[in-house]
């Protein structure tokens, strides 16, 4: 069946949305020339968008042609977007427009012995104060620990967070505020934060973001869309086995990736042989604690230096484990243990330049998170501005109802 018409208007819209969210100021020459339509198809669509309050125009610019002509920018301001992350021991919330731009953010921290309805309560109450103080939202983003069944809106396994498996976040958010939901893992939310607002060179065929946090995953995007499977959880290589005689992870696996370079194994392996080298006055959370540890390794502490060297090792074979499922172009390394970076980068190319043939390894690009926000609560926010860039007519409408100019 082909496509009717409206729905090639809106393909033809998010185009435009989408080159102008990633080059700010265009002229319509340049848009018919980077999207392949007529220039009197350009002039029609941006017409109806500038209606619409998606677009606005600038005023006189040089095309790529060295041709003066009314410039066009995204209305980004006007189409704002809150951010949730929520994990072990905290959530965040943040308001962004469309463009990547925040306005600001909030973190709580929580125990995990709290009662899951608890925080939950907490986290909407801090959704609606951003609500009522910025009046241009549009659509909220959640991303959420995987891996995470994104048709029954549950999280299968999340180590140390037996109370939260039963949680159906679909049925808890759908019709909680009067703007939509959209849920995704953090690692496929870290992976489209980083293909909206990474600023890496184009083109790009394969994208492949690493998250080690406080559990370890991975999302991929190949050819502009992430990578599911059939319930969502594929790329979900924090619990493959790396050591299939190693210790039991509550998933039921034995060895899993995320025992052995994750924060908290980062810290359980500093806690018995640095403790010297952990947040002295009682336990802190794992990026505190993982924080302290990357310091005393760059002060030169041998046993700190030691720990660290481990837990990057891991983290190369799981890039060896990314290059041979997904020969990416990119594997961009985020949260908390990224804060490691000059510290990993080493033992990380070392490893995938013994394991990996040289024809794979030369072409693929191994890089820490540059992301100014944290990656996850960003791509919290990316979650929901792609659907934005998906169907933009419908946000705008939802825009306009609430004020928007």
């Amino acid at each position: 069946m082909g496509k009717n018409n409206s729905d090639l208007t809106e393909m033809n819209r998010s185009a435009v949305v989408r080159i102008l969210q990633q080059q700010e100021v265009c002229s319509r020459a340049d848009i018919a020339r980077q999207t392949g339509l007529t220039q009197a198809a350009i002039t029609k669509i941006v017409a109806s968008m500038i209606d619409l309050g998606l677009v606005a125009e600038v005023g006189i610019i040089t095309g790529s042609d060295n041709r003066r002509s009314i410039g066009l920018r995204l209305n980004a301001g006007r189409h704002q977007i809150i951010g949730v992350k929520f994990a072990r021991q905290m959530f965040a919330v943040g308001v962004f427009d469309i463009s990547g731009k925040i306005y600001t953010q909030a973190e709580t921290k929580y125990s995990l012995e709290e009662n899951p309805r608890t925080v939950l309560d907490a986290m909407k109450k801090q959704i609606r104060q951003m609500l009522e103080a910025y009046g241009d939202v549009v659509s909220i983003g959640l991303a959420v620990p995987g891996p995470y069944l994104r048709e029954e809106g549950r999280i299968a396994v999340v180590t140390q967070m037996s109370a939260w498996h039963t949680i159906n976040f679909i049925e808890e958010f759908k019709e909680e505020f009067d703007k939509p939901v959209f849920i995704e893992h953090d690692a496929n939310a870290g992976a489209l934060a980083e293909w909206l607002f990474g600023g890496h060179p184009q083109p790009l065929h394969t994208l492949a973001y690493f998250l080690v946090g406080d559990g370890v995953g991975t999302g991929v995007i190949e050819r502009g869309r992430l990578l599911l499977g059939v319930q969502g959880t594929a790329c979900e290589i924090g619990h493959t086995s790396v050591d299939v005689h190693g210790p039991r992870c509550e998933c039921g696996n034995y060895g899993c990736l995320e025992l052995y370079c994750s924060a908290p194994a980062i810290v359980q392996k500093a806690r018995q042989r640095a403790p010297e080298c952990l947040p002295k006055g009682g336990p802190a959370g794992s990026g505190d604690a993982c924080a302290a540890v990357f310091a005393a390794a760059r002060a030169g502490d041998p046993k700190a230096l030691e720990v660290v060297r481990e837990a990057a090792e891991y983290i190369g074979y799981g890039c060896v484990t990314l290059i041979g499922a997904y020969n990416p172009d990119i594997i961009i390394i985020g949260d908390v243990v990224a804060q490691g970076g000059d510290l990993l980068m080493p033992a990380i190319r070392r490893v995938v330049r013994e394991r990996v043939a040289p024809e794979l390894h030369d072409r693929v690009r191994i890089e820490i998170s540059r992301l100014r926000v944290d990656p996850t609560l960003y791509g919290a926010a990316a979650t929901a501005t792609n659907k934005v860039l998906q169907l933009p007519s419908m946000f705008s409408a939802a825009a306009k109802g609430l004020g928007a100019r």
